[in-house]
């Protein structure tokens, strides 16, 4: 028997931690053989501010995201993005019901108990981590300020960054251990993820995350003249402000574990995965495991390659990614009405070039009925005085209904030019772009296209092939991935597939009378 094949889609993913002070950015690409590599990794500070001034912040935070995004790979694919712990709110709920409709009504209807602002403010996404039985589901919410979330999309827009999701960052530094090598199946562990700025801690349970949190504990304490920690040495040698850091990390460490621990739905850790700029800190992985009598680990998060650069800085941006490509998504706390807008631009931008190309294409297609040489250019003629006579009436419509109506009112639909390119066209979804397209006689249609993905290539070969004026196979033609996640103006999506040589034939066609 013939070995199965299992097809993965190729694809590029990358996850960006977007702190306040500080912007990692991780580009993983995945084969059609399903190996995952690493791309690129970038991180950029922010520029100091005045200290608590939000336009400060602001601007650094901006400024930081345009340094990472010119040093890293241009080719960014499908973008993740994670919101910084502090920023949302994070709440595990029991409900007494195991149908996920009534779990969503249940948690919405109740949701002002959660939350320490209005609702109606707030973006709320959420997850069912568990199930117990018919009747109980345990459910992780996460929310945030709405206006806050606008900030931040702003914020990526000027950059020319589109993102499939905004999760928070937290939610990928635990991903990121739940699959690496050296993860022990079914074991509960905690994630003390020490960085420049603040600490995340976090409790996995069954490979999801159910409680976490930030830690007013930071690396960058260290790196002033008094804190310059050596745990080489005993601590009785160490100086009054390097023992006030050590008692901060430990406190916070053993509060949160413990903490997690007695929550109704929490369990003590196995062990401790240790990431961060903090794990490279000499000898300081061994003195936690000590101090907190559990064991302490350090794993990579996946194969660096030939990346240089120290992976456990990166584990957030890293888990963002991987847990895109496994599409297997946690949270999304983009608001709703910002895909309306974006799939309103999308349909106003295919709307008007459809419509141009429809045109157009009558000029070329008026004599593919047989007319003379002199009657094609009558004809194009008539169709160039028609066009010219509505376009002041369709330039400014964007509803295609309205527009179509207008052209039908005034373009003769009987011509069997214009029913081929009319069906053609009527069956075109939104998702894919006619950009080419040209009539070989009476022989066959061939197109250049652009699609947002693969699959929405495969499904228009199968809409073309349901057209009554196409036969046989639809030749797929050439894909190619075009990356415009760092242009501007009059494409506003991350990347599309470009498409060459898609070719149907007409059942006109000679050949298919022999």
């Amino acid at each position: 028997m013939a070995k199965k094949e299992t097809a993965h889609k190729a694809r590029t993913v990358t996850g960006i931690e977007y702190g306040k002070r500080l912007v990692r950015i991780a580009t993983l690409s995945v084969n059609r053989s399903g190996k995952i590599s690493l791309k690129g990794l970038t991180q950029a500070h922010a520029p100091h501010g005045r200290r608590g001034v939000t336009e400060d912040l602001l601007a650094g935070r901006r400024a930081a995201l345009k340094e990472a995004l010119s040093k890293h790979p241009k080719d960014l694919g499908d973008v993740i993005v994670g919101v910084p712990r502090e920023d949302v709110i994070t709440r595990l709920v029991s409900l007494p019901s195991g149908d996920p409709e009534e779990v969503r009504e249940m948690l919405f209807f109740d949701v002002e108990r959660y939350l320490p602002f209005p609702p109606d403010e707030a973006e709320i996404s959420y997850r069912i981590i568990e199930q117990i039985g018919a009747n109980e589901s345990r459910v992780l919410m996460v929310a945030a300020r709405r206006n806050e979330l606008y900030q931040i999309i702003e914020e990526l827009d000027e950059a020319g960054l589109e993102p499939l999701r905004l999760d928070v960052d937290v939610h990928g530094c635990a991903y990121a251990f739940t699959r690496s090598e050296g993860e022990r199946d079914g074991e509960p562990f905690a994630v003390f993820h020490l960085d420049n700025q603040s600490s995340l801690i976090g409790l996995i349970v069954d490979r999801k995350l159910r409680f976490s949190r930030t830690a007013p504990i930071a690396t960058d304490d260290l790196e002033s003249g008094s804190l310059g920690i050596s745990f080489e040495k005993p601590p009785m040698d160490w100086t009054e402000d390097q023992n006030q850091w050590w008692a901060g990390l430990v406190r916070n460490l053993k509060r949160s574990i413990t903490g997690f621990a007695h929550e109704p739905m929490g369990t003590m850790p196995k062990y401790v995965v240790f990431s961060g700029p903090g794990s490279e800190i000499p000898g300081l992985k061994d003195a936690i495991e000590n101090e907190i009598s559990i064991p302490v680990t350090q794993r990579l998060p996946i194969n660096p390659g030939k990346s240089n650069e120290p992976l456990l800085f990166y584990s957030s941006p890293i888990g963002l990614a991987l847990e895109e490509i496994h599409n297997t998504h946690h949270f999304n706390l983009v608001p709703e009405e910002i895909y309306h807008e974006r799939a309103a631009a999308r349909r106003k931008q295919f709307l008007v070039n459809s419509v141009i190309l429809l045109i157009f294409n009558l000029l070329l297609l008026g004599g593919w009925v047989g007319h003379s040489v002199w009657n094609k250019k009558q004809l194009a003629g008539i169709y160039q005085s028609k066009i010219l006579a509505i376009q002041p009436q369709i330039k400014d419509i964007d509803v295609i209904d309205k527009k179509l109506k207008v052209i039908n009112q005034n373009i003769d639909r009987q011509n069997s030019a214009f029913k081929v390119l009319s069906d053609l066209f009527e069956r075109t979804p939104d998702k894919v772009k006619i950009t080419q397209l040209t009539f070989k006689k009476s022989d066959s249609v061939v197109m250049n296209l652009e699609t947002y993905t693969g699959a929405d290539m495969d499904a228009y070969v199968k809409i073309l092939g349901d057209s009554p004026y196409f036969a046989g196979t639809i030749e797929r033609g050439r894909l190619e991935t075009k990356d415009l996640s760092r242009m501007r103006g009059e494409y506003d999506i991350p990347n599309y597939q470009q498409v060459t040589g898609t070719t149907a034939i007409l059942r006109t066609n000679p050949k298919l009378q022999e």
